[in-house]
């Protein structure tokens, strides 16, 4: 009898005063977490998107937006270039004349000027010369190596040794 009361009581004492209040700094602590992950959603969520959007997103910023038209077939690098520039932008096919409607912020139109001549000044120097590709350059290389006397270059190995 004394054996189980006193196991009974032990009992008692280990839960009402251990098991008990670590459920509840567990419980707490949970719920810390949980306010923790909600906090950081909504700071996800009133994040403000920028760079490339569409149209109607652009207008419902409320900034103004105007409009400049180009013709080149690069929109990649106009993409790249305005990530680099940090605008907010738009991009509109026109499928009848292939070109391209880009619709901007108007508190942006100096960085799109800049945007817009470092565009030009890459596109105009691609039209002007070609880059020689590395593979062209290395097979012209082995054709003059192949029409060379195998001797000359026997030699040559010889003397830079």
């Amino acid at each position: 009898m004394v054996n189980e009361e006193l196991s009974s009581k032990s009992l008692h004492f280990v839960v009402d005063y251990v098991a008990k209040p670590a459920a509840r700094e567990i419980v707490k602590s949970l719920e810390k977490i949980c306010l923790q992950l909600k906090a950081q959603n909504q700071k996800q969520k009133e994040k403000v998107k920028t760079g490339k959007m569409p149209v109607k997103k652009l207008i419902k910023q409320g900034k103004g937006a105007q409009k400049i038209e180009l013709d080149g077939e690069d929109i990649h690098l106009f993409n790249r270039l305005a990530r680099k520039y940090g605008v907010d932008y738009a991009v509109v096919k026109d499928k009848e004349a292939g070109t391209y409607k880009i619709f901007f912020k108007a508190q942006d139109a100096d960085a799109i000027s800049d945007l817009v001549a470092d565009y030009t000044r890459r596109t105009l120097g691609k039209e002007k010369g070609e880059k020689a590709s590395v593979l062209g350059k290395l097979q012209k290389f082995k054709e003059i190596v192949a029409s060379l006397p195998r001797k000359v270059a026997e030699k040559r190995k010889e003397q830079t040794r």
